[in-house]
């Protein structure tokens, strides 16, 4: 059976790694992202995930043009900002592209999911900040939500053939950590000390796991959190 993968936010970091890892495990890949990576391996869609009426119809071509078996919910948004300064629009931002995108899109492939003949599989990304980082309301909040909404719809979809399981990566060298993150700065130093293994993520260490839950070896794994942050979710030995 051909299985046919959907990565969003696929143009590059974690997404673009995840679908040439796929690529390579025999999986037909679909990405979506603002602008069309030269080296992108499959059918690739431009959207806005901030904009709900241009997301509705990717989904719909989607859904009509490809007998999607597997979806990663990747794309998202992450910009600092601690609780005093924390704005409103900050907070709807965050909203829009990392939970009511995720929820839409997710709306609009499950037809597809239900459909596949070794059952359908959803990933979505959410973030080791879940459980606290400072300087990151909107960004920690979103991706709670996506520890609740998978979870949720593994309960929901189990009985349909559909399993559901997130991967939580810690600090991971992409564009998106770098913009908060610059090299050299105190703040890159100081998320560097509290990871254990003493060094930021790669790309494609965050799509092994992704690529896990992905295949039939997760047959019975569904509604799990898995942590990819080089145990900065235990945190360092006391000295």
């Amino acid at each position: 059976m051909k299985r046919i993968t959907l990565v969003t936010g696929a143009n590059r970091g974690i997404g673009l790694a995840t679908a040439h890892l796929l690529t390579e495990q025999g999986h037909a890949v679909i990405g979506t992202g603002r602008t069309r990576p030269d080296d992108f391996p499959g059918d690739f869609y431009e959207v806005d995930f901030a904009d709900a009426d241009a997301l509705a119809r990717i989904g719909t071509e989607i859904a009509k043009g490809h007998a999607v078996t597997g979806l990663v919910n990747n794309a998202g948004i992450s910009r600092a900002s601690d609780i005093e300064t924390t704005s409103l629009d900050d907070m709807d931002r965050h909203y829009a592209v990392n939970v009511r995108a995720v929820v839409q899109l997710t709306q609009a492939m499950l037809s597809r999911l239900r459909e596949a003949p070794a059952g359908g599989r959803i990933v979505n990304i959410a973030s080791r900040a879940v459980l606290g980082r400072g300087v990151r309301t909107p960004y920690a909040a979103s991706k709670a939500a996506i520890v609740g909404l998978t979870r949720s719809w593994a309960l929901d979809l189990a009985a349909q053939g559909i399993t559901v399981n997130c991967v939580a990566p810690g600090p991971v060298a992409t564009v998106l950590f770098k913009n908060n993150h610059p090299d050299g700065s105190p703040e890159l130093a100081a998320v560097t000390a509290g990871i254990p293994m003493g060094r930021l993520g790669l790309p494609e260490e965050i799509a092994g796991p992704i690529a896990f839950f992905l295949s039939p070896a997760a047959n019975f794994v569904t509604g799990q959190t898995l942590y990819v942050c080089g145990g900065g979710s235990i945190g360092r030995d006391p000295v």
